[in-house]
């Protein structure tokens, strides 16, 4: 089936202004809490709302729900710690 122009563009920019908006929900942590709290409160609610997207995708698909979110926290865990230390490697490079 072909979309219209004016279609694809309506598609973009609420793309772009729902992925936007959806980025800003982090940044209010950093904006009004300390930067290690901020931090915290970013990851639970990553962690939630992945958890909850997940059970949505699954219910959806028909699968276990609690596999699927269960992959997702292991897979999100592991990009977290893996995050952590490489960004302390990069800070190492870069202090004398």
């Amino acid at each position: 089936e072909k979309h219209t122009e004016k279609e694809i563009w309506e598609s973009t920019i609420s793309t772009f202004l729902s992925k936007f908006i959806f980025a800003l929900t982090f940044m209010l942590p950093a904006l009004f809490l300390e930067l290690s709290r901020a931090i915290w409160i970013s990851i639970i609610w990553g962690l939630s709302l992945l958890c909850i997207f997940s059970f949505k995708l699954a219910r959806d698909q028909k699968t276990k729900p609690w596999r699927v979110v269960g992959e997702h926290l292991i897979i999100a865990f592991i990009v977290i710690v893996l995050t952590h230390y490489i960004g302390d490697w990069i800070s190492s490079m870069f202090t004398p």
